[in-house]
This record gives C-alpha cells, sequence and structure tokens, in this order.
C-alpha cells in the first residue's frame, strides 16, 4: 500500500501534459480500438497458473482500451505491474551502470531519451528517460558485454513476448536497420503496432514484411511465426531476445517455439526462478545444454532476487564490430 502511495506522488511531481494528438495519431487510436473490440473476453477458468495470470492481464487491458484514454497506457494497472518499470529500487544501479560506461556520452545518453507516446513516467533521477527505457538498455548492455556482439550489426531480430514495443525502439534507436519480428499474445500485438506507429517506426503487415529487407511486423499466429522464421537462414546475423517471456509461458508453448530459433546466432533471455508450475531453472539448464554450438553465460541478477541471465551467441560472432 505504502509503494503505491509513494509512486502516486511521484507520478504526480514528475506529471507532464501531453500535447494534443496529431490527426494520423487518432488515426491510430482508432486501429488500436477497433481492433481490442474485436477481440472477445478470454476464460481464466480451469486453465494452468501460467496461462490464467497473461488471460487476466489480456482481459484487463482490453477493458481499459476501451474505456480509458490509451494515450496514457503507460500509467495503467495493468502494464505497470507487466512490463512498465517505473519506480524499481534496481534501477538506480543500472542508470549508474549505464553512466560507467565508456560509450556513454556517444551511444547510451541518446537511446534512452523517452518519448511522450503511452505518457511513460519520467524516471526521478533522470527525468529526459524512464525506469523501463533504462531498465531494457541495462539488458542490452550486459548482453554486448558478455558477447562482444552489438545489436546494431545483428540483421534480424526474433523478440517473443515484446510487450508494449519497448526493447524494439531501444534497438532503433542503437541504430538496428534490419528485420524485427514480435511474437506476443493478440492483445499486446495491438498495442506494440500502435506504439511503434506513433513513433514512426516502420511496422509493415505481413506481406510487405515479408517482401522487405528491413522493417517490423508484430504477429501473435504461431503458424504465421512460423513461415516467417522459415527464411531466416538467409540473414547474416540472427538473433533472440526474451526478457521474461518465455519464462512465463506453458511448457507446451515453448515447446512449440524454441526448435523454431535452433539455428539462431545470438541470444537475450532474462527469466524468474519459478513461475507458476514451472521451475525455470531446470528448464533454462536443460535447454543450454541442447543447443552446443553456443557460447553460454549465465548468472544471477543479484539486484533482482530470484532472477536470472542467460545469454549467448555462436563463436563466429565474438568480435564483430
Amino acid at each position: 500500500m505504502l509503494k503505491d502511495i509513494i509512486k502516486k506522488l511521484l507520478s504526480m511531481i514528475l506529471f507532464r501534459p501531453l500535447p494534443l494528438p496529431s490527426n494520423e495519431e487518432k488515426f491510430f487510436l482508432s486501429e488500436l480500438q477497433t481492433k481490442f473490440y474485436e477481440l472477445p473476453a478470454l476464460e481464466t477458468i480451469n486453465v494452468l497458473p501460467s496461462e490464467a495470470a497473461w488471460l487476466s492481464n489480456m482481459n484487463r487491458l482490453r477493458e481499459l482500451v476501451l474505456n480509458q484514454n490509451p494515450r496514457e497506457f503507460l500509467r495503467w494497472d495493468v502494464v505497470s505491474k507487466t512490463m512498465f518499470v517505473s519506480f524499481a529500487p534496481y534501477t538506480a544501479k543500472e542508470l549508474k551502470y549505464l553512466k560507467q560506461r565508456p560509450d556513454w556520452n556517444t551511444r547510451w545518453y541518446t537511446a534512452i531519451k523517452e518519448s511522450t507516446v503511452g505518457h511513460p513516467v519520467p524516471y526521478i533521477f533522470f527525468p529526459a528517460s524512464s525506469g523501463n527505457l533504462i531498465h531494457q538498455a541495462y539488458h542490452i548492455a550486459k548482453f554486448e558485454e558478455q558477447t562482444n556482439v552489438e545489436v546494431h550489426n545483428v540483421d534480424y531480430v526474433f523478440e517473443f513476448g515484446g510487450g508494449y514495443g519497448c526493447m524494439c525502439r531501444l534497438f532503433y534507436n542503437l541504430g538496428f536497420q534490419g528485420r524485427y519480428i514480435i511474437f506476443d499474445l493478440p492483445s499486446f500485438s495491438a498495442l506494440q503496432v500502435y506504439f511503434l506507429k506513433t513513433l514512426g517506426l516502420p511496422v509493415q503487415s505481413l506481406t510487405e514484411f515479408v517482401k522487405s529487407r528491413t522493417g517490423i511486423v508484430c504477429v501473435y499466429d504461431i503458424d504465421q511465426l512460423t513461415t516467417l522464421l522459415a527464411d531466416h537462414i538467409d540473414a547474416r546475423n540472427t538473433m533472440f531476445v526474451a526478457t521474461w517471456s518465455i519464462s512465463e509461458s506453458p511448457i507446451t508453448l515453448r515447446g512449440l517455439i524454441l526448435p523454431l530459433i535452433s539455428g539462431f546466432q545470438s541470444f537475450l533471455i532474462a527469466y524468474q526462478d519459478i513461475f507458476g508450475e514451472v521451475d525455470n531453472v531446470d528448464f533454462f539448464d536443460n535447454w543450454k545444454e541442447a543447443v552446443r554450438n553456443v557460447a553460454w553465460h549465465s548468472w544471477r541478477i543479484e539486484h533482482i532476487p530470484g532472477n536470472n541471465y542467460l545469454v549467448g551467441s555462436v563463436p563466429r560472432l565474438t568480435g564483430i564490430d
């Protein structure tokens, strides 16, 4: 209760009114709400705990999109609890790490500048950014530190569970110019399209993406994903991203997704020890042993107890400039 009160007070102190929406953003908002009108409420009874949590989240998001102002979605409870870090104590440690890097002024300082889309709460110790954008940047920086693979040199990304699109946006801020696939639940996929389009990023239809060598596509159909990933062998540098997403998925879905990335060349995964009925530590230990061509690095996240990183790259990628 006290934590929630403090969050509300800080949000009020750091409040910045949104500018009026452009005609283009009004169109994207209309697209978003139309999509949610088409999505039915989901049944959460008699399902596994790992499934029930996200079904409930989708129902809550649908309720808010249809009844509240989506221009402020980053301040909604379901978003702040699942995909937007605002005032977590560990953010200060992560920002300090970024500031101590030799490329802070030339790279990270600009990359983590926040936009107004979604009306994010500014981070109190670095108001030009948000706690969540700093958090995502920390993931990438630690990945690059361990693998020597810089994300602007990757040309094909598959992100499983993209939240509202923050990681994808950050890749582009860091100079990424390749193809980016986000696979997620239908509700979150619709939110990603709205967020990324409003930022002016190159979101494409499935047909456009298949024909292009650059751009972003957001999908939620496993058959469409399988078809898309079938051509990744033509890409020079491929990367799989899943920060607290595949570890929150049922085992059956993991069994469908992970074989699709068997030929990928670099990996950024973060996961919690336990989710629902699943022991993730055992799961990922067993999985990385089965993927033997990758040089893996795994470690506990000391400032977020009960959570872990698993990153890796195929050795021939190491040392990319």
